[in-house]
């Protein structure tokens, strides 16, 4: 295998192996030879080259999210691209024919892959983790059990595409192309990167240059009736989310809209036709297999965003669940999980089964739980939601203060954990900050509450301050 020198638009050299790893609709991409860098470049015919390179400069510098503020935190979110090939002199003309490049030759340069977005499977083949490996189908069979992690990694791992499509969407970019191909994820680690970025639809510059990838693509879109946008990002993004978490299409059901052709029943299904699986009043198309884990299960809080993008919104774009309230719904879920013996977790909280998700396996035991209320100084509102408690659970400012979001401008130092000791529950302060309990002693650093039904304690003196009130869950 040789090797090619590539000149960047920034000067910048690039030595790339002459033969590409792969070759997708519109790009043949290539790997530097000390491995750090891809190479796309843009293959056969290109008919809005100039678009094409005024959306790349736009998303290298105005709309890169890397150079702004917090860019550091985040890098891991994005493969985001981090050069651009463009010009006569950028490559050899014989590499250029050879690979049938468009020319002049175009190619935009990425970061490659960390290594925890790869893993072999059971046929001992290398592949990328994309989203389709881990959603249900036919090709889940293939990927080691190892690999396929917990309900608390997937529910991560969507806590950072939420993220990650919020910070795109408050740029007023849309990817355009959410989809299992289109993000890497790692069920182990509960991590997650959204790739295929320098295809975004730029406000103004760049319009769609792809509709997007079948059962993902947002109805209207499919019924001709709107282009991809922030919109239909929120269907996508709702379609990997029910995936990742129940393994499962919202779609895909046992209703046929057309005989003629599958073509046009799939066109219809996922379009015009297009019916939630799990719609509580509409029962026309119902999964093709029995529901183990319907989506209420979840909670109330993943459920209600289902129910606005999928019911209300699945025909009415405006009423979708956003980027922002996903994510939010996602940090309440974490929020609700609890370990069972078996090493598996499970949701609980009121009104929900002290059961593991398939009902299967019962949580031992009371479950302590702390309600959140706010003490404003005049009143103490109960806010309706609760943390629920288990042993060595770290406790950080947003479980602690009023208005905290473990989101990119959160400090993550723990300020105090769970610990279960001769049958009681205890919360330990680790922090500088004390903490009160109504009609009790004051907490300090490095003190311990023993958390018993009924009992309240107010963290620290600001206002309006977080108020943890301690039940049992039976």
């Amino acid at each position: 295998m040789g090797i090619v020198a590539v000149r960047l638009t920034d000067g910048r050299v690039l030595q790339i192996e002459d033969e590409p790893v792969g070759t997708g609709a519109e790009k043949r991409v290539f790997l530097t030879r000390d491995r750090q860098y891809a190479v796309g470049f843009f293959y056969g015919h290109l008919s809005d080259r100039r678009e094409r390179v005024d959306r790349l400069t736009r998303i290298l510098t105005t709309y890169n999210p890397t150079l702004a503020t917090n860019g550091a935190y985040w890098l891991p979110y994005f493969c985001w691209p981090v050069g651009m090939v463009d010009g006569p002199h950028a490559v050899p003309l014989d590499f250029a024919r050879r690979q049938q490049l468009v020319w002049p030759p175009l190619a935009v340069v990425i970061p490659a892959y960390k290594p925890s977005f790869y893993f072999t499977d059971r046929f001992g083949q290398r592949q990328e983790k994309e989203v389709r490996w881990f959603s249900g189908g036919k090709a889940s069979r293939l990927v080691p059990l190892a690999e396929t992690g917990s309900l608390l990694t997937r529910l991560q791992i969507g806590v950072r595409l939420a993220r990650a499509v919020r910070r795109l969407h408050m740029a007023g970019l849309a990817h355009a192309d959410l989809s299992n191909k289109n993000v890497l994820v790692d069920p182990k680690g509960g991590e997650a990167c959204i790739i295929d970025i320098d295809s975004l639809v730029v406000p103004g510059v760049a319009p769609p240059s792809v509709l997007g990838t079948p059962g993902y693509i947002a109805p209207e879109v499919l019924a001709g009736k709107a282009q991809p946008s922030i919109a239909t990002d929120k269907h996508a993004l709702a379609v990997l989310l029910y995936e990742l978490l129940l393994q499962r299409h919202p779609l895909r059901g046992k209703r046929v809209n057309s005989t003629r052709s599958a073509e046009e029943d799939e066109h219809l299904s996922m379009g015009a036709k297009a019916l939630f699986v799990e719609h509580p009043t509409d029962r026309r198309n119902p999964p093709s297999e029995p529901i183990t884990v319907p989506f209420t299960r979840l909670g109330p809080y993943l459920a209600r965003c289902f129910t606005q993008t999928f019911v209300d919104g699945l025909h009415a774009p405006p009423r979708r669940a956003d980027a922002a309230e996903w994510e939010l719904a996602l940090y309440r879920t974490l929020q609700l999980l609890h370990p069972m013996a078996s090493g598996q977790w499970t949701v609980i909280g009121p009104g929900l089964p002290m059961t593991s998700m398939r009902g299967d396996e019962r949580v031992a035991g009371p479950v302590i739980v702390a309600r959140n209320l706010r003490d404003t100084g005049a009143a103490l509102i109960d806010e309706g939601d609760v943390l629920v408690l288990w042993h060595h659970l770290a406790l950080h400012d947003w479980h602690l203060r009023v208005g905290v979001l473990p989101n990119e401008r959160a400090v993550r130092d723990a300020r105090g954990y769970v610990a279960q000791h001769a049958g009681k529950w205890w919360l330990v302060n680790t922090s500088e900050t004390d903490w009160h309990v109504i009609d009790g002693p004051t907490i300090g650093r490095n003190a311990s509450l023993e958390c018993t039904p009924g009992t309240t304690v107010r963290i620290g003196d600001e206002r309006p301050a977080r108020v943890l009130r301690f039940d049992l869950l039976h």
